[in-house]
């Protein structure tokens, strides 16, 4: 007789994936070296981010390790820093370890899209696809692991760029986990590291460039990845 097992539960990560697959509705579309799923309109990619959010408001990607390296190349690039914003940081790890290795001086502001984010430190609820005026031309660095969540990618990263102070930089982490083939409804943008490049360097050209990237993956082994670096110039 076949015994009859049930499937392994599934973890809060590969859950929330499978929820927002449910959910989505979305399209994929690829193209060479990139992979976008398409919702058939805000207000899907709006409540499938905040359950995705909810879902995993546990599980951190980032390590501290990771965020002190970035500090460290920040500190060693700019001398001194005032301001930056980190983009869809879920419970706040990133902005808090920043403004630790940085200093007091540092206002390190996150943003999480979901209704919780009044509930951790120096966190704003935004969707980081928005300009903010509050913010244009003022931050010495932009940074996010969470950039895979962009629904219209060019739109988030000229948002960012406009954050930025001329001289000020954007840094993008990139792993496995933003390879087209990583990508879902949940995290619907997925682009390899060169592609991405390439994407900055076309649309951005006017008002910046790309500069050597940050390699962490044989210096860090909580966290292996390498970090795209674009430089606002005007």
């Amino acid at each position: 007789m076949m015994s009859d097992k049930s499937s392994p539960p599934l973890g809060p990560a590969k859950r929330a994936i499978a929820d927002a697959a449910r959910a989505a509705n979305a399209e994929r579309r690829d193209t060479e070296g990139m992979t976008l799923y398409e919702y058939p309109d805000y207000e899907t990619y709006r409540s499938v981010q905040v359950a995705g959010n909810k879902a995993k408001l546990r599980r951190q990607f980032v390590r501290e390790s990771h965020i002190r390296l970035l500090s460290d190349y920040l500190v060693a690039d700019l001398k001194t820093v005032r301001f930056g914003l980190c983009h869809g940081t879920r419970s706040g790890a990133e902005q808090a370890w920043f403004r630790n290795f940085l200093g007091d001086g540092a206002e390190i502001i996150g943003t999480e899209i979901s209704d919780n984010a009044a509930n951790y430190p120096n966190t704003v609820q935004w969707d980081f696809h928005d300009l903010n005026p509050a913010w244009s031309g003022k931050a010495d660095f932009v940074y996010s692991n969470s950039w895979d969540h962009a629904y219209a990618p060019e739109k988030a990263f000229g948002a960012w760029i406009d954050a930025l102070r001329p001289g000020g930089r954007m840094l993008l982490d990139h792993g496995r986990g933003q390879m087209p083939a990583a990508a879902n409804e949940l995290d619907p943008f997925g682009i390899t590291f060169e592609r991405l490049e390439q994407f900055l360097a076309e649309r951005f050209s006017e008002v910046g460039r790309l500069l050597d990237p940050v390699d962490t993956r044989k210096i860090n082994r909580e966290y292996r990845c390498r970090v795209v670096v674009f430089e606002k110039t005007a």
